[in-house]
């Protein structure tokens, strides 16, 4: 990598010498590069932390205690839409406990979706069942409301579904399904009420309302209210919701002991202060 770096410089320097001046944006380009070849180069060297072998999380975080003996099979398969976002948020996002207690359960990554690249949609479309999309709106089928009683029940009536729930922040969600218009339309919406207030803590993640859930307790509650007389059901949402106490619990813990004096946890202010600093370093060093 130090080799890599040495030619690029040198590459520039000879390409420099030919030309007059340089356009100030691609000055600051290139020794942007530069700088983030360095910082790559010490990321790459540095060793890879523990963690468990079952739930795929650090010692301190790991959950496996919350976890049940196997996977609770229930009637219904969900498939979760993960914006990537969303993905990267590891420490408080919920939808990586989700098939630590669901058996299944399958994610899929992505900005954008279409129903024939999903091979469950297309499961189930092939059966002449329509997936059934968590997400609010005026064509969606209320779970829990007397108005709409009897559409509820033919959905609960069927004995096997497919629940589709889009992961990420709302203004990330509401932007999976408008790119993914054809999705949308091969699916049924439907929505519920929430009665209980999120899990989460305010000083880990905040909701932009109190009846706002996460995405495994929206899953929770759905599986609730679709195989309502259904003790797996039941089984699935205690361990759902056991597990992701037993996350906050964890989280909670090592936010109050972890070391604040290590660069990981330099706010961000300080990290981008030390990123323009380098990088002003080597367009001097470079251009000067």
């Amino acid at each position: 990598m130090r080799f890599l770096l040495c030619c690029l410089l040198a590459r520039v320097h000879a390409f420099s010498a030919s030309n007059d001046s340089y356009d100030p944006n691609m000055m600051t380009k290139i020794a942007s590069s530069v700088a983030k070849t360095e910082r790559r180069d010490v990321e790459r060297s540095r060793v890879a932390r523990e963690v468990c072998g079952c739930c795929c999380r650090p010692p301190p975080l790991c959950v496996c205690e919350a976890l049940p003996e196997s996977l609770v099979d229930v009637s219904t398969d969900v498939l979760i839409l993960q914006h990537p976002r969303e993905r990267r948020r590891k420490s408080l996002s919920t939808v990586p406990l989700m098939p630590l207690v669901l058996e299944r359960c399958t994610i899929k990554v992505g900005y954008s979706f279409l129903p024939e690249e999903l091979d469950l949609i297309a499961k189930f479309r092939e059966r002449g069942q329509k997936p059934l999309l968590l997400f609010p709106g005026p064509d969606a089928i209320s779970l829990d409301d007397e108005e709409s009683a009897d559409a509820a029940e033919k959905l609960k009536a069927e004995q096997h579904s497919l629940l589709v729930l889009i992961d990420g922040t709302w203004s990330e969600a509401r932007g999976v399904l408008f790119r993914s218009p054809e999705l949308v339309d091969c699916c049924q919406q439907i929505q519920f009420q929430a009665d209980a207030e999120s899990l989460y803590p305010v000083e880990l993640r905040k909701e932009p309302q109190k009846h706002c859930l996460s995405t495994l307790e929206s899953c929770a509650h759905a599986l609730m209210h679709l195989e309502s007389s259904s003790e797996r059901a039941t089984e699935a949402k205690q361990y759902l919701e056991k597990a992701m106490s037993c996350m906050v619990e964890k989280r909670i813990g090592v936010s109050e002991f972890r070391n604040r004096s290590d660069p990981r946890f330099e706010r961000q202010t300080k990290k981008i202060y030390a990123k323009n600093k380098r990088r002003n370093e080597i367009k001097k060093q470079m251009f000067q």
